[in-house]
C-alpha cells in the first residue's frame, strides 16, 4: 500500500512539475504541414501563352508543388448569346463561335505531358449561370453542349496526351443560395449528363465540382447548408473517384475567416450524410477581392474593404486557411496560383516566401522589411500631389507599401523600385503613415510625414 501511494505521489509531482515548464517555457505552436499541390486556370489568360510562356509557368508550378492543373471553362456564352471556344471544336453548336488566340486545351495538355502535372479540363459556362443559376433552357443546353464537348475533347486530344490528362471540371459553381436551391434537382440532372458522356469515354476520368458557401455573421444557414448540401451530392450520380471541392471564400469574402472552421466541418458532415463514397477537397483562395458582398440584411464581410482590384493575399493569411482545409480535406487545390503567386506574372517575392515556406519546414520566413525612407512631396507636371520614398528592402523582397492618410486606410502600392504614389486632393495638416510589407506579412515600422 505504501508503495501504490508513493508511485502516485510521484505522478502527481511530475504532473505539478510539466505544468510548471509549461507556463514558463511554452510548447512551440504547432507547424501548419499544409500545402496545396493544384491551381485553377482561367482560359481567357492563358488563351495568349506560347510554348515558352507554358514552360516559365509550368517550371514555376513544379517548383510550387503543384500537380494538378484545373483549366476553367473552356467555352463561354455571354449574356448576348456569343460563344467563346478555347479549343478547336467542330461542334455544330460553335460554327459561329469568336475562338481564343490559341488552342488552350491543346497547349495545356502538350506543355504539361512528361512534366508530372496532370490537366482537368473545364467545361462550358455562361454568363446568366450567375442570374438563373440552373433554371430555363440556358443551363440544360449547356449540360448537353458539355456532353458533347468531352466526347470531341477525349477523342482529339486525350488520346494524343494521356498521362497528361487528369479527369474534368464542371464549370458552374454552385451556392447555398435560394436560387439554387429551388432549382437544384434540375442542377443535379445537368451533372448526371455530363457524368454520363465521362462514362462513354473514360469511365475512371474523375468530375470535379467546386461550388461555394455564401455567409455573413456568426453561423448563420451552416446547418440547412449541410443537409442542403448532403441532399444534393445523394442525388447526383458521382462515382467513388469524383471529387467534391468548395470554395472556402475567403478572398472573394463570402465566408468569414473566423467560421472556416464550422464551414469545413459542415462541408465533412454533408459528405459523410450523403452516403456517396467521394473525395473531399478543399479550394483555398488566395486572393482578397475589392468587391464588397453583402447579404439581405446590408451585413458587409471584413474582407470587403481596402483595395480597388482583386490582389494577391499575402502568404500568413493562405497558410491559416490552408491549416483550418487539411483538417477535413483529403487534398488542397488554389485559385489561382498563376494569377496571383505566379513569379512570371506578379511580384515574384510571393512565389519565393512560398517555395522557402516548403522548404523550410512549412514555417513562414518572419524577417520584416525595413521601413521606407525618404518620404517627400511634389508636384507633377498633372498638378497632383505625388508621396514619394526610397523603397524598403528585404530578406525576400518587399511585397507592397500600405498608405494611410490620419490613420484610416488609402491606398495599396504594389512594390517597384521608385515607389511614388499620388495623393488626390491631398489636405494640409494630414498625417500620411507608410508601412512596407512582405509576401509573408511582415510589416516594416510604420514611417509618417505630414502634408
Amino acid at each position: 500500500m505504501q508503495e501504490v501511494n508513493m508511485a502516485r505521489i510521484f505522478r502527481t509531482v511530475i504532473r505539478i512539475i510539466t505544468c510548471i515548464a509549461l507556463i514558463i517555457c511554452p510548447m512551440p505552436e504547432k507547424k501548419c504541414e499544409a500545402e496545396f499541390n493544384g491551381t485553377f486556370l482561367q482560359s481567357w489568360m492563358s488563351s495568349s501563352w506560347d510554348d515558352g510562356r507554358w514552360q516559365e509557368e509550368i517550371g514555376a508550378m513544379k517548383e510550387a508543388g503543384i500537380k494538378y492543373l484545373i483549366i476553367q471553362d473552356v467555352v463561354h456564352k455571354a449574356s448576348d448569346g456569343t460563344w467563346t471556344v478555347y479549343y478547336n471544336s467542330e461542334l455544330d453548336t460553335f460554327k459561329d463561335a469568336a475562338f481564343g488566340a490559341s488552342d488552350v486545351v491543346e497547349a495545356a495538355l502538350r506543355n504539361c505531358a512528361g512534366s508530372g502535372i496532370k490537366v482537368m479540363v473545364g467545361l462550358g459556362l455562361y454568363d446568366e449561370w450567375w442570374t438563373k443559376s440552373g433554371f430555363g433552357k440556358d443551363y440544360g443546353e449547356l449540360c448537353d453542349v458539355s456532353a458533347d464537348m468531352i466526347e470531341e475533347i477525349y477523342g482529339r486530344y486525350i488520346s494524343k496526351y494521356p498521362d497528361a490528362f487528369g479527369g474534368w471540371y464542371f464549370t458552374p459553381e454552385m451556392s447555398n443560395g435560394p436560387l439554387v436551391k429551388l432549382s437544384s434537382a434540375f442542377i443535379a440532372k445537368g451533372v448526371n449528363v455530363i457524368i454520363d458522356a465521362i462514362e462513354r469515354t473514360d469511365a475512371d476520368a474523375p468530375l470535379l465540382l467546386s461550388p461555394f458557401f455564401a455567409q455573413y455573421g456568426a453561423n448563420p444557414g451552416i446547418e440547412s447548408a449541410k443537409i442542403f448540401w448532403a441532399s444534393f451530392i445523394r442525388s447526383v450520380n458521382f462515382r467513388e473517384q469524383d471529387i467534391f471541392c468548395p470554395q472556402d471564400a475567403v478572398g472573394a469574402g463570402w465566408t468569414i475567416e473566423e467560421n472556416l472552421v464550422n464551414v469545413w466541418r459542415m462541408y465533412s458532415d454533408a459528405v459523410k450524410l450523403s452516403g456517396k463514397k467521394i473525395h473531399l477537397w478543399a479550394n483555398v483562395e488566395n486572393f482578397t477581392s475589392a468587391v464588397a458582398k453583402s447579404n439581405t440584411t446590408g451585413i458587409t464581410t471584413p474582407l470587403a474593404t481596402e483595395n480597388t482590384q482583386d490582389v494577391t493575399a499575402t502568404l500568413d493569411r493562405l497558410v491559416k486557411q490552408m491549416d483550418i482545409a487539411s483538417r477535413y480535406a483529403e487534398n488542397i487545390i488554389t485559385f489561382s496560383y498563376n494569377h496571383y503567386y505566379s513569379p512570371v506574372y506578379v511580384n515574384p517575392m510571393f512565389h519565393n516566401t512560398y517555395v522557402d515556406y516548403l522548404k523550410n519546414g512549412h514555417v513562414l520566413e518572419s524577417e520584416a522589411p525595413t521601413a521606407p525612407t525618404a518620404l517627400t512631396f511634389s508636384v507633377d507636371d498633372d498638378g497632383n500631389t505625388v508621396l514619394s520614398w526610397q523603397a524598403s528592402t528585404d530578406n525576400f523582397g518587399v511585397a507592397y507599401y500600405r498608405i494611410c492618410a490620419d490613420g484610416k486606410f488609402l491606398a495599396r502600392c504594389e512594390y517597384n523600385e521608385d515607389t511614388v504614389t499620388v495623393i488626390k486632393n491631398a489636405q494640409s495638416g494630414t498625417v500620411y503613415g507608410i508601412t512596407a510589407y512582405d509576401a509573408a506579412g511582415n510589416a516594416s515600422q510604420t514611417v509618417e510625414i505630414t502634408y
